[in-house]
């Protein structure tokens, strides 16, 4: 049915779309923790895309969640 081909089709992008914010995470953390950071502004900005990717990817899994969990 069109519903299953959707419903796999977005859980499909979801999963796409949080295995790159991890990658982006991951690698702004190696980043920081490197100890190569040059200056205070470059560090407020890695920090501020790790949180932003946090928040990034706790919204997308609350939403396949929810999404889930609703009645067909």
């Amino acid at each position: 049915s069109p519903r299953v081909s959707w419903n796999s089709t977005m859980l499909e992008f979801a999963v796409a779309v949080l295995k790159e914010i991890r990658e982006l995470r991951k690698s702004s953390e190696e980043i920081v923790l490197g100890g190569s950071i040059s200056d205070m502004e470059r560090y407020r900005f890695l920090m501020g895309r790790i949180e932003a990717c946090k928040l990034l990817e706790a919204s997308v899994r609350e939403r396949v969640k929810r999404h889930s969990e609703a009645p067909n």
